[in-house]
C-alpha cells in the first residue's frame, strides 16, 4: 500500500470514530480472544490455546469473528449506545478480492432504536464520510438509498415473490425453473439460500440507476435464523427486522433490531449450537448461560460494517487487497 492510500485509510477510520463520538456513542474495546462464542453455522472460527506458565495446564481459546459477544454483555449491564472498531477473524475464508481471514469491523448499537433507525444512521454515516474525506464516490452517491424488501427483490430478480412460497416444495419448483439443481428433500432455508445467491444477490446492483448504488435489502425470512426481532407488519411468511446493505453488488453491512427476549436467545443457542457442533470444521465452546445477559436487555439496534470493504467502496476500488496495508500471504508449508 502506498503512502497516499495509507493516509486515506487513517483519515477514514478517524472520521468513522468522530461520527459516533459526536453523537455520544461510547467507544468500547473488547477482547479478541474468548473461551466461547455465539454459535453461527454460517461461519468458521480460529482456535488457539493458552498455556499457564506455572504448570502444564492449557485452555482452549477462540479468536472472535465479531465483537458482538462482548458488546452485548456491556449493553446488558450499562444500556448505552456503543461502537467499536476492531480486528475480527473468520476461518475457511477465501483470500483476495472481497475476503480476508483477518479484517476490520465496525459495530455500533443504538439504544431505543430499531432497524429503520439504524438505516437512517447508516445513511448519515456514509454522507458524513464523503463530506469529511472530501470525496464523491460513484459507488455511494447520496441518500436516501434504495430500499427493497427480500420479498420484492425475489419478485423483481428471480421472477416470483417469496410470499407465494410458504413451503419448501414451492421454492424447489422455482429453483428447477431457474435452471438450478436442488437436491431432493432440501429444506426451505437451503432452497432460499440457493436462489438468493444465484439469482438475487448478484443482480441487486441492477435495482438502481445508475447500477451499483447502495441498496438496503430488508425483512429477511425468519427461516434464516438470526438474533433479530420479528417483523411486526403482517406478511405471508414470517420475517425478521434485519437488513443488509449492498454497494455495487457487494455486501457491506448487516443490521438487526436486536432480539431482547432471553428465552428466544436461549432457544437460539440451543438449536444453532447443536447444529454448529455437528457440522463445523472447527467446533467451539458455547456459553449456555449467555441468555441470562438478556433478562433486562434494552431495546436497541446493531449494525456491523466491514471497514475494508467500506474503504474499498469509497475509493471505487475493486478488491479489499488494494486497501489493506498487509494483505494476507498464504505460503506453502514445508
Amino acid at each position: 500500500m502506498d503512502l497516499e492510500l495509507l493516509q486515506f485509510r487513517a483519515r477514514a477510520i478517524q472520521a468513522v470514530r468522530n461520527f459516533f463520538i459526536e453523537r455520544n456513542y461510547l467507544e468500547v474495546d473488547t477482547p479478541a480472544l474468548s473461551p466461547d462464542l455465539i454459535p453461527e453455522t454460517c461461519l468458521e472460527v480460529f482456535k488457539t490455546e493458552y498455556f499457564e506458565p506455572w504448570n502444564e495446564k492449557k485452555h482452549q481459546l477462540f479468536l472472535v469473528p465479531s465483537p458482538e459477544i462482548y458488546i452485548k454483555k456491556l449493553i446488558g449491564q450499562h444500556k448505552v449506545s456503543v461502537f467499536q472498531l476492531s480486528k475480527c477473524y473468520r476461518n475457511v475464508e477465501s483470500v483476495g478480492n472481497l475476503h480476508s481471514p483477518e479484517f476490520t469491523m465496525l459495530e455500533y448499537y443504538t439504544m431505543n432504536a430499531d432497524y429503520e433507525d439504524s438505516l437512517k444512521i447508516t445513511e448519515e454515516l456514509f454522507e458524513y464520510l464523503q463530506k469529511e474525506l472530501k470525496i464523491e464516490s460513484k459507488n455511494i452517491g447520496s441518500a436516501p438509498f434504495t430500499k427493497v424488501t427480500m420479498n420484492e427483490a425475489f419478485e423483481k430478480l428471480a421472477g416470483f415473490p417469496l410470499d407465494d412460497c410458504p413451503n419448501a416444495c414451492d421454492l424447489e419448483k422455482h429453483a428447477i425453473e431457474l435452471g438450478l439443481n436442488p437436491q431432493p428433500d432440501e429444506n426451505w432455508a437451503d432452497l432460499f439460500e440457493m436462489i438468493f445467491v444465484h439469482k438475487v444477490e448478484q443482480n441487486l446492483k441492477n435495482l438502481t440507476t445508475p447500477p451499483g448504488l447502495p441498496v438496503f435489502l430488508t425483512d429477511y425470512p425468519s427461516a434464516v435464523r438470526c438474533l433479530a426481532q420479528n417483523v411486526k407488519k403482517p406478511s405471508a411468511i414470517p420475517c425478521k427486522e434485519r437488513w443488509e446493505l449492498y454497494v455495487n453488488g457487494i455486501e457491506l453491512a448487516n443490521c438487526y433490531s436486536e432480539e431482547t427476549d432471553a428465552e428466544n436467545i436461549k432457544e437460539y443457542f440451543a438449536v444453532e449450537g447443536t447444529e454448529k457442533n455437528e457440522t463445523a470444521r472447527i467446533p467451539h465452546a458455547i456459553d449456555q448461560n449467555y441468555w441470562q445477559n438478556f433478562r433486562n436487555f434494552p431495546k436497541c439496534s446493531g449494525v456491523a460494517i466491514g471497514v475494508d470493504r467500506l474503504i474499498m467502496s469509497l475509493l471505487e476500488k475493486k478488491t479489499i487487497n488494494s486497501v489493506l496495508p498487509f494483505p494476507l500471504e498464504v505460503k506453502e508449508q514445508f
